[in-house]
């Protein structure tokens, strides 16, 4: 049997008036009051439709506490601000390092979350967490613009051993993402979850490949996946790089295309190396949504990145007159078995003289360079153009 505990209910409203139709009116206040949280002794804070602002007010953020929830009344009518003047990558909305205090399990649930000036509406990267923080039906909107650092983030993580985070339902203009810790360890390590979440991109920066994480992806959309290998952070404590220790679990995305890289600045730049090479389209980060294991059945060698058609119950080198499956992610010998990306986003080679707008449909030349389609068979959509190398386009497959 699960342990009894209290649960004791505040409720916060902004505008309204403590000891009426409210035990608070200051989000801050109400969260600095509970001193005697634990897990017999459970604290929900009842948040009331309104908009909580918190700008400028001279705190590095709001802070999560141990066993205590925060609940919104309506999911878009409860807004959380904090738009400071200065900009600081020490400042979040809510960081679980606020209170330094151990945490074993604290949630935001029905809540909208908005950022400027920060580096995140939700920041986790702390030694206090020893159990899981929830985020539930959440949105979380990072106001900062590209010329800013940090504009990217949503919900930031980074984890150690035993550390769990879980998004369920969260929605945000940046990215969802998560690193690991630099010691090394043997056993259970960290596990980042997110579920039916909705984000322009997921990202897992890899700091050191010691340890076991679990990274679930499950019924999420999002553009790309991205696969990080930090290798100028912290440089003294980073090893070489040796097989991933993370375990992925992908299931029912909607997600266009798996990508591995190696950055020396956090993921500004990117520089190829064998671990790309090592990664990129694996099966230890491949979306099986987009990805087939399959064989080469023609009698040539199909190059990584080369366009493929069906063969049968295999695939081939694509040639002039056949229809496109989808491109090759490995080397694939004839006979030999590799991965194959058949839908979502793929990178073609586009013909230098012919100019392509975004969604615009995209059909294949005899050389099976990416052109406007005129009387061929679409092939799918123009995305933008890729520099890397050569020029590419990248195509959104029917």
């Amino acid at each position: 049997m699960s342990e009894a505990y209290t649960l004791v209910e505040k409720v916060v409203k902004v505008g309204g008036t403590a000891g009426e139709d409210c035990d608070y009116t200051d989000l801050k206040a109400a969260l600095d009051d509970i001193t005697d949280n634990s897990a017999q002794k459970r604290y929900v804070l009842r948040i009331l439709n309104g908009t909580y602002d918190v700008s400028n007010d001279g705190n590095l953020f709001l802070g999560l506490k141990n066993y205590v929830e925060l609940v919104g009344q309506s999911r878009g009518g409860v807004r959380i601000l904090k738009r400071d003047d200065d900009y600081s990558d020490a400042k979040n909305v809510f960081d679980s390092a606020c209170y330094g205090q151990r945490i074993e399990y604290a949630a935001l649930r029905n809540l909208t979350i908005v950022s400027y000036n920060l580096k995140a509406p939700v920041h986790i990267d702390d030694e206090y967490l020893h159990g899981t923080i929830e985020l539930v039906d959440c949105t979380l909107i990072n106001e900062n613009t590209p010329d800013m650092g940090n504009y990217r983030n949503g919900l930031a993580c980074g984890l150690r051993q035993h550390q769990r985070i879980v998004a369920r339902g969260v929605h945000s203009n940046g990215m969802l993402w998560m690193h690991n810790g630099f010691e090394a360890y043997n056993g259970e390590g960290c596990r980042f979850e997110l579920y039916n979440c909705i984000s322009p991109f997921i990202v897992i920066g890899e700091l050191i490949t010691y340890g076991n994480e679990t990274v679930i992806i499950e019924g999420c959309r999002a553009e790309f996946l991205r696969y990080l290998y930090i290798k100028g952070v912290a440089v003294k404590q980073l090893r070489s790089y040796v097989q991933p220790s993370f375990s992925f679990e992908l299931r029912g995305n909607s997600i266009d295309y798996v990508e591995a890289v190696t950055t020396l600045d956090l993921g500004y730049t990117t520089v190829p190396t064998a671990f790309d090479e090592l990664c990129e389209g694996k099966w230890s980060i491949s979306d099986p949504s987009i990805h087939r294991f399959v064989r080469n059945t023609g009698a040539m060698t199909i190059d990584k990145g080369s366009l493929v058609s069906q063969d049968g119950e295999g695939v081939k080198r694509w040639v002039s007159g056949d229809s496109l499956y989808g491109t090759a992610m490995d080397a694939i010998p004839p006979g030999d078995y590799g991965i194959v990306q058949d839908r979502g986003i793929v990178f073609i080679t586009a013909r230098p003289d012919v100019e392509l707008n975004e969604n615009e449909p995209v059909e294949l030349d005899a050389s099976g360079r990416a052109i406007r389609q005129v009387s061929g068979t679409k092939i799918g959509e123009a995305r933008g153009w890729y520099a890397h190398g050569e020029r590419l386009l990248k195509v959104k497959l029917m």
